[in-house]
């Protein structure tokens, strides 16, 4: 677990983050209310939609019982990705497996290395529902990691040119969580979840160091502490769901090479906004975009690219449905510098493809 840098690389850092402080305001202002007026257009346009198709009805219709929206909200809900993924209104009892292919052009937010990787993860998880308590866990029992570097520890692979690229299986980490969410009204839904994340992962790479002895590189371990408040509905076919909440890092010192390293805590602001539009019984199509926004500063050269992060991903995806079971495919696309960074220490790469399969109860 590395995080010691080399002097070239620690002067790059800190020349590329020396930005004015009024242009990292506007842009956490400018990020901030891009989520605020997305929601605003889609409760909107959901709204409308729905009124319209009312208006145009030969006779009104009746507005949803609780059981009729928590049904709804508990079967079309947005497809949740990692990234980190969001948490659902309602959550109903299921049992998934997925399969996810993520990539990322830049793993300079990972110390020591320089280069590209990609990552074929295969995933199990399950949710249970009792009254107004939902309990989630997921855990990847195998991923395949490559790497494909250009320097390690400021040296290029001119000696060992076969350390450039290396693929490691391993296990990932265990995602654990609980949400409360109750009615707010007929056809809204409210509450709170929390969620930890465990580093159970056991991703190891061998390099060889400059004095030709081979040194053992593992991936950061963090554990994320993630609270946030939930909000979701319905209008007609579409549902919607929100959450604004908090990220934090906080990882465990370690040693590699003969170095001792302090990994430092990352505390992010996390917002997701989503919805869907069920037009057929067996069909959905369903967009999220999620923002994080770095509150704190890492003190030390070393860490200068975990400095001033923002984030911005979105995730449009289709949704099929044969009784109890449900297919998903979604794609999580990275729109900023900063979905980079924070999808390399996610451990979410900056563009993933997903399939999940899913059994409710």
């Amino acid at each position: 677990m590395p995080t010691i840098l080399g002097a070239s690389r620690e002067t790059a850092n800190y020349l590329f983050d020396a930005r004015p402080r009024l242009t990292a305001r506007r842009r956490h202002a400018s990020l901030a209310g891009l989520g605020v007026r997305l929601l605003s257009i889609l409760v909107t346009s959901a709204a409308l939609l729905s009124a319209l198709g009312r208006a145009r009805a030969d006779e009104p219709a009746l507005a949803p019982t609780e059981s009729e929206v928590d049904a709804q909200l508990g079967a079309y809900f947005p497809a949740p990705v990692d990234g980190p993924s969001l948490r659902l209104p309602i959550t109903p009892t299921r049992l998934y497996v997925d399969a996810t292919y993520a990539t990322s052009d830049d793993l300079s937010a990972l110390p020591y290395i320089i280069g590209r990787g990609r990552n074929l993860r295969f995933a199990a998880g399950a949710s249970f529902r009792w009254r107004q308590l939902a309990f989630t866990g997921e855990l990847p029992f195998y991923q395949r990691t490559t790497l494909d570097l250009d320097e390690i520890m400021n040296q290029p692979f001119t000696t060992y040119p076969q350390d450039a690229h290396e693929t490691a299986g391993s296990l990932g980490d265990l995602r654990l969580g609980v949400d409360w969410t109750t009615h707010l009204s007929d056809v809204l839904v409210g509450g709170f979840g929390l969620r930890g994340r465990f580093p159970t992962h056991t991703t190891a790479f061998r390099f060889h160091l400059a004095d030709g002895s081979l040194s053992t590189y593992v991936f950061p371990y963090f554990f994320h502490i993630e609270p946030t408040a939930i909000l979701g509905g319905v209008f007609g076919r579409w549902t919607f769901a929100l959450n604004q909440g908090a990220l934090v890092f906080v990882g465990p010192d370690g040693d590699f090479g003969g170095f001792h390293f302090v990994e430092p805590t990352l505390v992010f602001w996390d917002a997701h906004y989503a919805a869907t539009y069920a037009p057929l019984e067996w069909l959905g199509a369903s967009v999220e975009l999620a923002t994080d926004v770095q509150l704190n500063h890492v003190d030390g050269l070393d860490f200068q690219q975990l400095n001033h992060l923002h984030s911005v991903w979105v995730a449009p995806a289709l949704q099929f449905h044969v009784d109890s079971y449900r297919v998903d495919l979604v794609a999580r696309l990275g729109l900023s510098r900063g979905a980079d960074l924070f999808g390399v220490i996610e451990y979410a790469g900056s563009r993933s493809y997903a399939l999940r399969v899913s059994r409710s109860f």
